[in-house]
């Protein structure tokens, strides 16, 4: 029998949570003889980062389905849905998949193309729907009828979608090959880039500049601490994504605004895992800061899996990551006050700080593992072939 092949839907390629989480579930599932395809809307930081794990890309412009556009975005969206969709179901053709994958809940021209092709889909809730009861069911809807199998990769997402949990969903979290992250950290790398003493604590952020994530909090959470400590430095791994360059300014400003000085550093892009994984070695501390649900929450993982202790927003995702009070900290979200009195915590109790570490680590390897992703995968993609037979 010849290798599944997949053909995963990507909406965008930058380099964020679920895009990471996209070349390492091809990384993955290539350790499984899986062959993989990606079709993409645009050349872009992820497609090294997808062929360095095993994937053929390919492109086709798509226009993404945004959670509040404009009325403007959405009809000009409406009006190149059907030409994409056609386009999309001619490539799947010349592709020839077994299965398709669409990675995010504001794919639909995966799903339209797969029905129209004939062909098994896989629909990848990794966003929160927007708070708007008719909206959301009109697409929790779609999602169901244009699916083969939902997948969804936390309660959080499925429960912001459907008010539960569908017995027939399947729910997945993302994974980490912890091994491999810790193997390519490079000690006291971050340290000495930056020409850090080693006498001073870093509390790091790492994410996309866009205001959900909360960097305004952090920055605010960050004044904070400094009026009582001296020897931490607030760190920011990340930059903004196309047209929320403005927001990144307002970022600066408000660091200025709030006297920061040399207390904080933007460090802009990490892209590489090998950046990614020093930037975690080098925290004290990682704070997450999402002042909504966060669908996951990825960026978890690779803190813990270096046993830096991690402060994380108490919404979405995170809570069925972290265990408060053990495994990491949950601080309500978009509150600097809570979050600054979290980080205070730990900084003036360093033997919990590794214990927390320590836990963390424990809990990432025991319950996000890449080997039981591989097979739990596979049997999503096991279940929408039988169910489409």
């Amino acid at each position: 029998m010849s290798p599944r092949h997949v053909l995963y839907i990507q909406p965008n390629s930058e380099v964020g949570g679920s895009d990471i989480a996209l070349a390492r579930t091809i990384e993955a599932m290539g350790q499984s003889g899986q062959r993989s395809s990606v079709i993409l809307p645009k050349d872009g930081p992820l497609v090294a980062r997808l062929r360095a794990a095993g994937a053929e890309v390919h492109f086709l412009e798509m226009k993404q389905l945004r959670t509040l556009p404009s009325v403007r975005y959405q009809s000009a969206y409406l009006l190149r849905l059907v030409p994409t969709v056609i386009r999309l179901r001619r490539m799947m053709r010349q592709i020839a998949p077994d299965l398709v994958h669409s990675n995010s809940a504001y794919c639909l021209y995966g799903a339209f193309a797969a029905r129209l092709a004939g062909l098994p889909h896989v629909w990848h809730v990794r966003e929160m729907a927007p708070q708007v009861a008719v909206l959301t069911r009109l697409y929790a809807g779609m999602v169901r009828r244009l699916s083969t199998v939902v997948l969804a990769m936390s309660d959080a997402c499925l429960e912001a979608l459907y008010g539960e949990v569908p017995e027939d969903a399947v729910v997945m979290p993302d994974a980490l090959d912890a091994d491999a992250f810790r193997a390519v950290a490079r000690a006291g790398r971050l340290r000495a880039e930056l020409g850090i003493d080693p006498n001073t604590r870093i509390v790091g952020f790492a994410a996309r500049l866009d205001p959900w994530k909360g960097a305004d909090v952090f920055l605010n959470a960050a004044a904070r601490v400094c009026r009582e400590r001296k020897d931490v430095l607030f760190l920011l791994a990340g930059g903004a994504p196309a047209g929320l360059e403005a927001h990144e300014a307002e970022l600066h400003a408000k660091a200025d605004e709030l006297g920061l000085g040399e207390r904080v550093r933007f460090l802009g892009w990490r892209y590489r895992m090998q950046d990614m994984a020093d930037v975690m070695e080098g925290f004290d501390i990682f704070c997450h800061t999402s002042v909504v649900a966060e669908p996951f929450g990825l960026v978890l993982l690779e803190a813990m899996a270096m046993g830096t202790p991690v402060i994380a927003s108490a919404a979405g995702g995170p809570l069925s990551i972290i265990e408060d009070g053990v495994s990491g900290l949950l601080c309500p979200p978009g509150q600097p006050d809570a979050l600054a009195l979290a980080i205070l915590e730990l900084l003036d109790d360093p033997d919990r700080a590794r214990r927390i570490g320590a836990a963390g680590r424990s809990r990432q390897a025991q319950a996000f593992s890449v080997p039981a992703f591989i097979t739990a995968l596979t049997a999503v993609y096991d279940l929408a072939e039988q169910r489409s037979r």
